[in-house]
């Protein structure tokens, strides 16, 4: 159905969108509100001659970033979802610029935040924490990594470390928020309650200031 140009999917408690919706490439018009849309599958900012997108009534929480590719949309509506990111006073103007900027600032602010945490992670776990945490992000460190990293301090081989799961973890689309959580809970599982507290400053911090 390559060549679909409208599709309406309304009213039908649908839970999840395909993961192959982008395939859709010539979608127009895509009408899927009054659902149970938790999430937008990656593929979905692949539908670059879609116009018209109505989600509204459904349990979206958060938008994708990328959604600002989508350069023809003209019209939007994600009314009556519970969003958070963005925050629907964001969303109420149906306005695709004013969201993608939303979520572009998000991202960098994400991403300063993240590299704030990487480095109060550094300069503060164990050696033995550092081992465990590695075990709970299932991170593997070859034989030639660990040769390299016996010649730096802690703190240095967990920065790299953390760098490099970072980019793995990019590499498979995971957001920069996603990651943040994903550690957090790492941190908290193994028993870094120092770090967390640190970490929980450091974010009643970041909401009172701007980047």
């Amino acid at each position: 159905m390559t060549k679909l140009k409208g599709l309406d999917i309304s009213n039908n408690a649908i839970r999840e969108m395909p993961t192959n919706i982008g395939e859709l490439r010539s979608l127009v018009s895509l009408n899927a509100d009054n659902n149970q849309i938790r999430y937008l599958p990656s593929s979905f900012l692949s539908l670059n001659a879609l116009q018209q997108l109505n989600l509204s009534g459904n349990n979206l929480s958060v938008l994708p970033s990328g959604i600002y590719n989508l350069f023809s949309l003209k019209e939007i509506n994600f009314d009556d979802n519970p969003l958070l990111r963005p925050p629907m006073e964001i969303c109420k103007g149906k306005q695709l610029y004013t969201i993608a900027r939303y979520l572009q600032r998000a991202d960098e602010r994400d991403e300063k935040i993240l590299a704030k945490i990487f480095k109060i992670v550094a300069k503060n776990i164990t050696e033995t924490h550092f081992q465990f945490l590695c075990q709970k992000l299932n991170l593997t460190i070859s034989e030639s990594d660990k040769s390299a990293l016996s010649t730096v301090s802690l703190s240095e081989r967990v920065h790299q470390v953390l760098d490099k799961w970072k980019m793995e973890k990019n590499n498979l689309s995971v957001t920069t928020a996603a990651l943040r959580d994903q550690l957090t809970r790492a941190l908290t599982m193994i028993g870094a309650y120092e770090i967390m507290d640190k970490i929980t400053a450091l974010k009643l911090f970041s909401c009172a200031i701007k980047f």
